[in-house]
């Protein structure tokens, strides 16, 4: 339960500061938003100082989790990098309150506290560089400079939660509007060939799967969904011919 009141106080909180600003937003405001007192706030929380802090955390650990496990696995390191930004996409989409706080109010946390994010955002960007360079060495990627090819990607990546919107969230939405899967395969096939035309004429960068089951799982799905379709369409066909063996109610006039 003090996990779940903790979490909700964390998402809240993200969303005021991100929409309102840190400095503008009291504790009073998320107590308020989460309709509890605030003597009940603090006890999950002691100040808004702590709050930002822990703010910080939570999102630099859930991207850590989502992407070192890849990092640190035995495929090719091209492979690494493709599923590495998939995972980075798909958490920053997921979370864009609160890396709009990470973002926009590191100058609010303490001394203390930003060396020790600074440190941690540093460690995770070396994840990267170390595929990079293990790509390089591998001759799956190109010899360029490893710190500006991994702040390059970073930055790309990073900036969507300023334009990104859930198409579940989005009432009709139109052309403009993408999945965070779809978001990261173009980003990685820009990433992968470049822009210039004549590279291999795909037209995205999903990550390749580990079986041929998993590689052919979204055409089954798809089939089975139109065999289900096409049942029901018989079955309805099949009790319109029912209804018409009963007779019409105004059966035409001879000719």
């Amino acid at each position: 339960m003090l996990v779940r009141g903790r979490d909700a106080i964390l998402g809240e909180a993200a969303a005021l500061f991100a929409r309102q600003g840190y400095r503008a937003t009291t504790l009073d405001d998320v107590a308020e938003s989460l309709d509890i007192k605030k003597a009940s706030l603090y006890h999950y929380i002691r100040s808004k100082e702590e709050l930002l802090t822990e703010i910080y955390d939570r999102i630099l650990t859930r991207i850590d989790a989502a992407v070192r496990p890849i990092a640190e696995s035995d495929i090719p390191a091209d492979e690494r990098l493709r599923r590495m930004v998939h995972a980075h996409l798909e958490v920053v989409t997921a979370e864009r309150d609160m890396l709009a706080v990470v973002f926009r109010e590191e100058a609010e946390l303490s001394s203390d506290a930003k060396r020790a994010i600074r440190a941690r955002k540093r460690d995770y960007e070396r994840i990267f560089e170390r595929v990079v360079d293990e790509g390089q060495q591998a001759g799956l990627l190109r010899p360029i400079t490893t710190r500006l090819a991994v702040l390059a990607l970073l930055g790309m990546c990073n900036w969507t939660y300023q334009w990104f919107r859930d198409p579940g969230d989005t009432p009709n939405p139109g052309p403009e509007t993408f999945s965070a899967g779809e978001v990261a395969a173009e980003f990685v096939l820009l990433l992968e060939s470049g822009w210039q035309a004549g590279g291999d004429g795909r037209r995205r960068a999903w990550p390749r799967p580990d079986t041929v089951a998993e590689a052919v799982a979204p055409v089954a799905r798809a089939l089975e969904g139109a065999q289900a379709a096409l049942a029901a369409a018989a079955a309805e066909l099949g009790h319109a011919a029912d209804r018409f063996q009963d007779g019409l109610a105004h059966p035409s006039e001879p000719g």
